[in-house]
């Protein structure tokens, strides 16, 4: 059911980007379309101008705003900003409904992971993440912090060279159900002519560039699998309350393969229905649920081409009769 300020990939307005943004909106209409994604929820755009609204922070904006035009550093301007939005109370019916949202994955106790959610890239924001939440009260604060990274320094200072309004800028937050990667693990797939290219490694992230393990995937009803297997020395767990930390591998995960086959294909099949429904090629950043072995889908980015350039003949090189204006 839609609530005010809080939707779900199944609500009606889950997919809207203005409200969800870019990232969570993509993993919404692949979820109605069967591919699995954590469970989870969206504090929406109207949810940061709701709060921005009620605790006076457009004041406070405009205030350092203009002390940075005359002349302020904009790292202190910008810090300021960000401490108004973290110290500020979230208004009570927000908070409430953030809070029932969670309780329907669990309540306290239930691991979380909080991320920014951006509307538009060109605010170059900071991409927050908040990983191993376990606590209603830790989910509000990451949310504060998420909505004040609009207000990075970088951030400030782009908006002032470009145009758009401070005050007009939103940051809706992706709250999804924590994948036990630390226990499993993680990667990336992409489409590259007939394959899937698939990188793996043990842990949370992106595996280290000449450490995972390597797959070739040809999808289809006779699929073709080439595999290469990576050192995978290392791995990134959580770190106890909070954060993370990277420990050697076991000389049974260095001498594994990370992924069956059969979810070589599943990830292979997904690679294929995401560049179909977008209509260009992506990639997609995978998760390995270490207690269930379920694959889940974390992330889709848009996959910029290789720009081929056909330099200018140059006097010494003779073009045929046949080839010439």
């Amino acid at each position: 059911m839609n609530g005010k300020w809080v939707l779900r990939p199944q609500d009606r307005g889950g997919t809207d980007a203005a409200q969800v943004g870019e990232k969570s909106a993509s993993l919404a209409e692949l979820a109605r379309g069967g591919i699995r994604v954590p469970a989870g929820f969206v504090v929406t755009a109207d949810a940061y101008r709701e709060f921005a609204q009620q605790a006076g922070l457009g004041p406070v904006i405009a205030g350092e705003l203009r002390r940075y035009r005359a002349g302020r550093d904009v790292v202190a301007v910008a810090a300021a900003i960000r401490t108004a939005f973290c110290e500020a109370a979230l208004p009570p019916a927000l908070a409430a409904e953030i809070l029932g949202a969670y309780q329907e994955l669990g309540g306290d106790g239930t691991e979380v992971a909080v991320r920014c959610s951006p509307v538009a890239a060109q605010d170059d924001v900071r991409d927050e993440v908040f990983l191993h939440l376990r606590s209603g009260a830790d989910i509000l604060a990451a949310c504060r912090r998420c909505f004040a990274s609009l207000f990075s320094s970088v951030a400030v200072g782009n908006r002032e060279l470009r145009g758009p309004d401070h005050l007009a800028a939103v940051m809706p937050v992706a709250v999804q159900r924590m994948v036990r990667s630390d226990l499993g693990a993680s990667g990336t797939a992409r489409g590259e002519n007939t394959f899937v290219r698939v990188r793996a490694g043990w842990g949370l992230g992106e595996p280290p560039a000449g450490d995972p393990d390597l797959y070739s995937v040809h999808p289809g009803a006779r699929p073709m699998i080439v595999r290469h297997r990576g050192a995978k020395r290392t791995k990134t767990v959580y770190a106890d309350p909070h954060g993370t930390h990277t420990i050697p591998t076991t000389p049974e995960e260095r001498s594994q393969l990370v992924l069956t086959d059969d979810e070589l294909q599943e990830l292979a099949r997904w690679s294929v229905e995401v560049d179909k429904h977008f209509k260009r090629p992506m990639e997609l950043e995978w998760a390995k649920e270490g207690r269930s072995g379920n694959l889940y889908l974390i992330e889709v980015r848009h996959r910029a081409m290789r720009r081929v350039t056909i330099a200018e003949p140059t006097p010494a090189v003779r073009i045929p009769r046949r080839l010439r204006g």
